[in-house]
């Protein structure tokens, strides 16, 4: 496929070398000559120096030919009228990133007006993210969700754990609920294993999960059991109003915690049933003094990485059970992946998944194949929610028979079956309507389920 990336961003980069690495016909567009220099010198793109409004910018860059122009600058309206252009030149599909809240009300007018086909709200879906995980217990460190059923969890095997030395097969009996190893990360290896993998003290390990089984991971793992009853909300911009409305919605108990003072009185209106109160995050003693200790659950969601990142090191010192950080820089991401922060969400990551999944559905037979992906496992493997049709292969065969052959390194996680939730055997079968988890590492590109299969 011809995908043309404007706004050479964080994400608009990260998008360009995922495309360009699925072997995508890749064509960046940005004002800024050195940025696309860099990405052509370094990675298989072309580019174009310029507005992505522009029309002319536009043709130079294939608007009249593209399957998808992906508009990603830092401004709203731009991204809108970049779209609204491209498909006015001929291009099939155009997604434009918006964060304004007021273009977020207006979605619907926006797309029917324009002619756009997909808005992304990054901010919106990060908060979305971030409110999901309020509802689990503990300090569980979460990786994926699926459909509020089913998670995607990571643990370290420690030394002396029963579960070290053991077969992946033997797990299960030990957590005594439904669960699977779907990923193992060795030292620089990723491993998607089989029954006979045997986990070693040091692994960093993904599993599987309905979220009714969360309690019994917890309870054999010693952690916080507590439900999150009490959250402090530290920083309400774009991404934290998004979320105090989540959080306001579903009842949840909140403070919220923002320096900006005309910031706090419209806070104040928009939630009365919470507590805004008028102070820097940075400072520990204002921390203190909202009972930072007997929160459940601290949310940093400031508009400044290095601010989340100092709250979240500090309420994980004072022994928070869970904390929750929106962080925008990847290398922040790494940083706190080596601490044991609940979870740490970045814009870029959650849209270049969608945009992903988006783009593997354009380009396959059946657009409706991936309803939701997520890079796991340090980005180096895929947990994928495939819909399953009745034209897929090997409908109502059993995992154990011979004909279901599955290629190297992908593994059938779970199913979900109407209100049911299947942790998969041998004796396990796929049906049409079902969603089907598969987890694979990063070598195979996956755009339908039938993919899956070895040859």
């Amino acid at each position: 496929m011809k995908i043309i990336i404007v706004g050479l961003g964080q994400t608009g980069k990260l998008l360009a070398v995922v495309a360009s690495k699925e072997h995508h016909e890749v064509v960046v567009v940005d004002n800024n000559k050195e940025v696309v220099e860099q990405m052509t010198e370094k990675y298989n793109v072309s580019g174009v120096v310029g507005s992505g409004g522009s029309r002319k910018i536009l043709l130079q860059a294939g608007a009249d030919s593209a399957d998808l122009l992906v508009a990603l600058t830092p401004f709203d309206e731009l991204n809108i009228l970049a779209c609204a252009t491209a498909k006015k030149l001929g291009t099939r599909e155009a997604t434009a990133r918006i964060r304004c809240p007021e273009f977020d009300e207006d979605e619907a007018y926006i797309m029917e007006e324009y002619g756009i086909d997909r808005l992304l709200n990054p901010e919106k879906e990060v908060a979305k993210e971030l409110f999901l995980h309020t509802e689990l217990p503990g300090g569980l460190r979460t990786e994926a969700f699926f459909d509020r059923k089913l998670i995607i969890a990571e643990l370290l095997v420690q030394e002396g754990w029963m579960i070290a030395g053991q077969k992946v097969a033997q797990v299960k009996e030990f957590f005594e609920t439904e669960m699977l190893v779907v990923a193992i990360t060795r030292k620089q290896d990723v491993i998607i294993p089989n029954g006979n993998t045997v986990l070693m003290p040091g692994d960093k390990i993904e599993i599987i999960l309905p979220v009714k089984s969360v309690k019994h991971i917890i309870r054999k793992l010693h952690m916080s059991r507590k439900q999150v009853k009490h959250i402090l909300l530290v920083g309400c911009d774009t991404t934290g109003y998004y979320l105090a409305k989540e959080l306001s919605a579903a009842g949840s108990s909140f403070k919220i915690l923002e320096k900006d003072q005309m910031r706090c009185i419209e806070l104040s209106k928009l939630f009365p049933d919470s507590q805004v109160i008028c102070g820097d995050a940075v400072d520990t003693k204002a921390l203190k003094e909202e009972g930072i200790r007997k929160m459940d659950s601290c949310i940093a969601a400031t508009g400044d990485d290095r601010t989340n990142l100092a709250v979240s090191l500090y309420a994980h010192a004072e022994g928070v059970p869970q904390v929750l950080t929106k962080i925008n820089e990847m290398g922040y991401d790494v940083l706190l992946r080596k601490t044991d922060i609940s979870m740490c969400v970045s814009p870029s990551s959650v849209i270049v998944e969608t945009l992903l999944s988006y783009i593997r559905n354009l380009s396959s037979s059946d657009r409706s194949r991936i309803k939701k992906l997520y890079r796991i496992a340090d980005d180096r493997a895929e947990a994928i929610a495939f819909e399953v049709t009745e034209s897929c292969r090997e409908i109502g065969v059993p995992f154990k028979e011979p004909g279901f052959r599955l290629k190297k390194g992908i593994l059938v996680a779970a199913i979900i079956r109407g209100r049911d939730v299947i942790i998969p055997d041998g004796n396990s079968v796929m049906q049409a309507g079902d969603t089907v988890i598969i987890v694979t590492d990063a070598g195979n590109v996956l755009k339908e389920i039938d993919d899956i299969f070895a040859e």
